[in-house]
């Protein structure tokens, strides 16, 4: 079958949807947004605009959409995301091809870095006071990078100091914690594979830390499948969405300061 742009979002097209992309996609949370929030069908024609032969065609049927109101939050949070996922289940169906896939999540990351300036000035400026700090990473030799890239840009937009690299070898990822104090470490996870190495990386990197009460936090798609993936690699605490981790992140990193404050009087 070939996908094709679609122009209008049908009646027949969101039933469909509501029934089959809602429940295996997104969570049950409930959220709520400044502007309105798009819905599962836009991750459909997105989706077809990223594998068509027009390259700009995804960042103008993204800005059309920010351009009739809708969220830009929504837009990182849910709509690129499910979008992703949708790419893999038009694969599975034969639908596409492993190249369209790749192509597609090339783009969605284009969108991403094209939108970026505009979402992170957007947000909530972080309160006055001390900036807290995330060192986001993904394992080494990990080819997954797309949710990475929104939950540095998720960071960054509620004021958080960020740094991350496409690519961190370990001893990289120790001279970091070394050279810079963080309040979080971050990784993305996809393969259960890489439960083992994780968890002597996560007590390496622990031990190495400028911060001695350094934060850890997993997720990535392996959480979905492992709902005890914190304590399988002696991670604090895991997050599926973006907005979650920052708000967990936020919370614990907070809490450490204040009492790292009273024990330094």
């Amino acid at each position: 079958m070939t996908i094709t742009i679609n122009q209008e979002i049908t009646i027949p097209l969101q039933k469909t949807l509501v029934s089959h992309v809602i429940p295996q996609l997104l969570d049950t949370a409930v959220r709520t947004y400044a502007n309105s929030p798009l819905l599962p069908a836009h991750s459909v024609l997105l989706g077809q605009a990223c594998i068509s032969d027009d390259s700009k065609a995804a960042e103008a049927y993204a800005r059309s959409l920010l351009a009739q109101e809708f969220d830009i939050e929504s837009l990182f949070l849910d709509t690129i995301p499910e979008t992703a996922r949708l790419f893999h289940d038009w694969w599975n169906d034969e639908e596409i091809d492993f190249i369209h896939v790749t192509s597609g999540i090339f783009r969605l990351e284009e969108l991403v870095y094209s939108l970026s300036s505009e979402f992170i000035l957007g947000g909530k400026l972080q309160a006055p006071g001390r900036q807290l700090s995330a060192l986001l990473l993904k394992p080494p030799g990990s080819h997954h990078s797309l949710g990475l890239l929104l939950l540095s840009q998720y960071f960054k937009r509620h004021g958080w100091q960020v740094f991350s690299a496409s690519q961190f070898s370990e001893e990289d990822m120790c001279s970091a914690v070394k050279s810079e104090w963080v309040d979080l470490i971050g990784f993305s996870l996809s393969e259960d594979q890489q439960i083992p190495g994780i968890k002597k990386l996560i007590a390496r990197l622990r031990k190495q830390s400028a911060n001695p009460q350094v934060q850890v936090m997993v997720g990535g798609p392996l959480l979905r499948m492992c709902a005890d993936l914190a304590q399988s690699v002696d991670a604090d605490f895991a997050c599926l969405r973006a907005d979650q981790a920052q708000l967990q992140a936020r919370q614990r990193a907070l809490k450490t300061h204040a009492i790292q404050t009273v024990n330094a009087k």
